[in-house]
């Protein structure tokens, strides 16, 4: 037997929140989200399924972003995605993807945190003041 709180994948609470910060939603009936969530957990298993499929095709082991673009592409229930993913390159059509010397897709270096409090001068300058997080 199911759990009845989990018939969803996706937080019914918070499809809900989203739909009320529209104005011109009034009232939101309690199945509403709950059916929202199943539309979601089913278009994203189509996406997906589609998208695994350029992937096996390609013989590629690693999905990658323009295996979705292809997906979207060949797709006719997914051609208003087509406007999103209109940047991703495809290098199966002269587009470019950064590799490295190991052949893995390179990845932006992390940032440093940035800091919330201000810079402390060490006491080797030449002002004595120091500036601290309770300034």
């Amino acid at each position: 037997m199911k759990n009845r709180n989990k018939q969803t994948k996706f937080p019914v609470a918070r499809i809900k929140r989203i739909m009320q910060k529209d104005e011109d939603v009034g009232k939101v009936a309690q199945a509403t989200p709950v059916v929202i969530s199943k539309a979601l957990e089913l278009f994203l298993a189509r996406l997906v399924k589609e998208t695994q499929t350029v992937t096996a095709e390609r013989s590629s082991k690693k999905l990658e972003p323009y295996h979705l673009k292809h997906a979207i592409e060949r797709t006719e229930l997914l051609d208003f995605l087509r406007e999103i993913t209109s940047n991703v390159p495809d290098p199966s059509q002269g587009g470019t993807v950064t590799m490295d010397e190991d052949g893995e897709t390179k990845k932006r270096k992390p940032r440093a945190p940035k800091g919330k409090g201000k810079k402390v001068k060490n006491e080797t300058d030449e002002d004595d003041t120091h500036m601290t997080d309770d300034d």
